[in-house]
């Protein structure tokens, strides 16, 4: 059977069931030399085929048990019917014989090809590991037998994007090497299983150090891989993130324990400097709280209760202002405001933020229209990685510009580096078609994720913004000062220019402008402002 449900219960059935089915074959093999004794005995053939029918649904019951069992039936039958052939020279249970050899081979045939499919639907077809029912029947097995043990998600993050740059087949290589280096590492300790494309989860024995193997596979899995396409070899590196739950201490069955280390990795993913989080009960709440919050944006886009600051950006030396940066905010009815921190991660697992950020463009560009015409005065919205792998998103904005008669010149997009690893190849086409518009393209928080100053070189963008995080250390931290002057230099070198966000001191702002920073953005000068307050800057 292709799902074993093992329960002490379901497994008593299934025995119990079993026995019976032997039970009504040896009943109907008995009742086949009584018929043989008598003017009936040309009825055999029907009871034999029934016979036959009892060892079908002992293999449909238990391929494994049901293909034993019937080897037992047939061995007895074919027993007695020899012993008929030899002592009582009765020659008509000759075809009985042959027929019950061929019944044999057929049940046989039937079952392995039955265990076979069984394996096959619980298995991944690329790395021969097991798929998530596979999972759900091990876990089963494994909290029916009282074991301790540890569930591990592992999740890789930039595995789409290579996937769809370089193709499936690419993909199910990488997949293949993954799959080695994360057996090699449990070799012994546990199983793995295929989640899906981009994800993996471990059963790790309960005596093991669950975070000692989980970091070891993370340290495995950020090796560069190597991997042919066509005659080429293209070097690439993978980054995971590990969610850890145990089992009985977090939950004693299959789909909680899976969900639970769902969530982990999820919150793994979020905090992204911790790569490996253990589930913990306040991570639930944060779940049914996403939901909550999903509940709150679809109401605050059907009554309109958005509203945009704008957080001025100046240039460094001068102090002269280049633009704003339109910062989303949400009024809960209570009068309460949403934090972006919240609602924005929220929005963006679904497409909830299309829809933000169709809002916000054109609410955007409809308020400034007006103010900017005639200036060089530089408004920018962020948009997310789902509207840089949209093919129909430079369209959107093309026609947005043209209805507000907004100048493209005057207009900015921000992006962050997880559009580049989610589409990378969508993403370049996108952001060249909006710079052939005169549209500009920042690339926001750099520094803090996973691609290389290498990237700038292929990006066709105007603007690189220094994360706050970087600015916040670059004070007493001398190797910071170092690396955000490099990457200023960078910058220029690329033909970029650069702003330095959330500057609030003054040694900040001296330090960035001895680094030669282009502009800054931050309390120093400025806090985000209504949009009366950012009307009165620009007429300053």
């Amino acid at each position: 059977m292709s799902e074993v449900k093992y329960g002490l219960k379901t497994k008593m059935i299934e025995n119990a069931y079993l026995v019976f089915l032997c039970l009504c074959y040896f009943s109907l093999q008995g009742l086949t030399f009584y018929l043989g004794r008598t003017r009936y005995g040309i009825y055999n053939g029907v009871v034999v085929c029934f016979q036959f029918f009892f060892l079908l649904l002992m293999i449909k019951v238990n391929s494994r048990k049901g293909r034993h069992l019937s080897w037992a039936c047939i061995s007895i039958s074919t027993f007695f019917l020899v012993s008929a052939i030899v002592t009582q020279r009765n020659n008509t249970a000759v075809p009985g014989f042959f027929m019950i050899i061929l019944f044999s081979l057929m049940a046989t045939l039937l079952s392995y090809q039955i265990e076979l499919l069984d394996k096959r639907m619980v298995a991944d077809y690329v790395t021969s590991l097991n798929n998530s029912r596979g999972l759900v029947l091990t876990l089963t097995k494994k909290i029916y037998n009282n074991d301790d043990f540890f569930v591990i998600y592992i999740e890789l993050e930039n595995f789409k994007f290579l996937n769809d740059n370089y193709g499936f087949d690419f993909g199910d290589e990488l997949r293949k090497i993954v799959t080695k280096r994360i057996k090699y590492v449990i070799k012994g300790h546990g199983v793995a299983g295929c989640m899906d494309r981009s994800s993996f989860m471990i059963i790790l024995n309960g005596d093991c150090d669950a975070l000692q193997v989980a970091s070891g596979v993370i340290r495995s899995i950020c090796e560069k891989i190597s991997v042919k396409k066509g005659e080429a070899e293209i070097d690439c590196f993978l980054t995971a993130y590990a969610g850890i739950t145990k089992c009985p201490d977090d939950a004693a069955d299959a789909e909680t324990l899976m969900k639970y280390s769902d969530i982990a990795v999820n919150q793994a993913a979020i905090l992204k400097k911790e790569r490996i989080v253990f589930f913990e009960r306040g991570m639930e709440e944060k779940l049914n709280r996403q939901v909550v919050v999903e509940k709150i944006i679809k109401k605050a886009l059907a009554n309109d209760r958005f509203r945009l600051v704008f957080q001025p950006q100046f240039a460094t030396q001068s102090k002269k202002l280049r633009g704003f940066e339109t910062l989303l905010r949400l009024n809960e009815p209570g009068g309460n405001n949403l934090s972006p921190a919240e609602f924005i991660p929220a929005a963006e697992k679904n497409d909830l933020i299309l829809e933000i950020t169709d809002w916000v463009l054109k609410k955007t560009l409809n308020t400034f229209a007006d103010l900017i015409r005639g200036t060089d005065i530089i408004i920018s919205i962020n948009v997310s990685s789902k509207n840089m792998e949209n093919p129909n998103f430079v369209f959107q904005v093309r026609d947005e510009l043209k209805r507000a008669n907004f100048p493209a010149k005057n207009f900015e997009i921000e992006i962050t580096e997880y559009c580049l690893l989610e589409s990378f190849e969508k993403t370049i086409q996108n952001i060249t078609a909006l710079r052939e518009m005169g549209v500009k393209v920042a690339l926001d928080d750099f520094g803090t994720g996973y691609s290389s100053l290498s990237y700038l070189e292929k990006l066709p963008i105007n603007l690189l913004k220094i994360d706050k995080t970087l600015v916040d250390d670059i004070e007493g931290n001398q190797k910071i000062q170092q690396f955000v002057n490099a990457v200023i230099y960078m910058g220029h070198l690329m033909g970029c220019e650069v702003v330095c966000e959330g500057v609030e001191s003054q040694a900040q702002l001296n330090l960035l402008k001895e680094n030669n920073s282009d502009f800054i953005q931050g309390y120093i000068w400025s806090r985000p402002l209504e949009f009366e307050q950012a009307k009165e800057l620009l007429d300053a």
